[in-house]
């Protein structure tokens, strides 16, 4: 398939998009027009799609952020804060430690304290 001819498919498909939405048809966050069009210009840009949020963000300036790091080490702190009678130390906790330290105050050890 050609890149003309994909474009045109795509332009014909936000159409039929936008024709829905004012027809009264209801519109999900992927089918959304506005959502449709953002999201080509900023991968035209060459920003990096968070597979969290199905936002696009600029991998140069949140180049952490962009490729899910932060989000993935969350998850995996939480899946060891969740264990029941797991030790968990601040250290452990990298950059989220100011955070879950107030949020959490008497779940975590300090690593003195062993």
């Amino acid at each position: 398939m050609s890149s003309k001819s994909k474009i045109a498919a795509t332009i014909e498909y936000l159409k039929r998009c936008q024709d829905a939405r004012r027809a009264g048809y209801p519109v999900a966050y992927t089918t959304d027009p506005t959502w449709l069009v953002d999201m080509a210009i900023n991968r035209r840009a060459g920003w990096v799609e968070d597979p969290h949020s199905r936002e696009c963000l600029n991998a140069k300036v949140l180049p952490r952020m962009a490729t899910g790091d932060m989000q993935r080490h969350l998850l995996q702190l939480s899946a060891h804060i969740n264990t029941p009678r797991l030790i968990i130390r601040l250290s452990e906790l990298g950059s989220w430690k100011r955070y879950l330290a107030r949020r959490l105050p008497h779940r975590f050890t300090a690593a003195a304290d062993y």
